[in-house]
């Protein structure tokens, strides 16, 4: 039987590229192959998206700040690692 690891830990680093934002995912094991970007098409759907992961409104709203004075924002992040492998495909 295989046992599956229930839970991911990592960061996400967020960078505004026109209208979209970029989303890329780092484990926290050093040993994880890297992963490809996710993209989310505007502010709300990248709001919303933060919030189904579990990010609190406050950290949301501080990512935004930091992205609308065109820097990158860094969060740290828990979910199943099954949504990891489907949002953030190996290449």
């Amino acid at each position: 039987m295989k046992v599956e690891k229930m839970a991911e830990e990592g960061t996400l680093s967020i960078v505004r590229r026109g209208d979209t934002y970029q989303v890329r995912y780092a484990s926290d094991n050093a040993y994880e192959q890297d992963r490809q970007p996710y993209t989310c098409l505007d502010k709300a759907h990248l709001a919303t998206w933060l919030h189904h992961y579990g990010l609190e409104p406050w950290a949301i709203q501080q990512a935004f700040a930091d992205l609308q004075r065109g820097g990158v924002t860094v969060l740290r992040i828990v979910c199943s690692a099954r949504d990891i492998s489907q949002l953030f495909p190996l290449p």
